[in-house]
């Protein structure tokens, strides 16, 4: 379920935060994560939302892993709108704030 829930995840982050430069319609993208949610929120089993939540946890803590031997962390390029999409995802608010 884990692939899954990863899945979801992703198109959701696509649709927010990439849509722009994939020259989305921004009134289908807008409904398409309103759909998304609604679903996420009222139709996925506990265990599939439990999946989402631990996939936006995983996602997050690989943003924010700490600098590797080469002095790498990709924390410098997570927006703060990004992270908090992931953090309300891990904690269980797939709609999350306005973004």
């Amino acid at each position: 379920m884990n692939n899954l829930a990863d899945i979801a995840l992703n198109y959701l982050w696509t649709l927010n935060f990439s849509s722009d430069d994939l020259g989305f319609d921004e009134d289908w993208v807008v409904k398409e994560i309103d759909s998304m949610s609604h679903e996420m929120e009222h139709n996925f089993t506990d265990a599939e939302r439990q999946a989402v939540k631990e996939s936006a946890s995983r996602a997050l803590t690989r943003w924010l892993r700490e600098p590797d031997e080469h002095g790498y962390t990709p924390r410098k390029l997570l927006k703060r709108e990004q992270r908090i999409f992931l953090e309300c995802i891990a904690s269980g608010k797939f709609s999350g704030p306005e973004l």
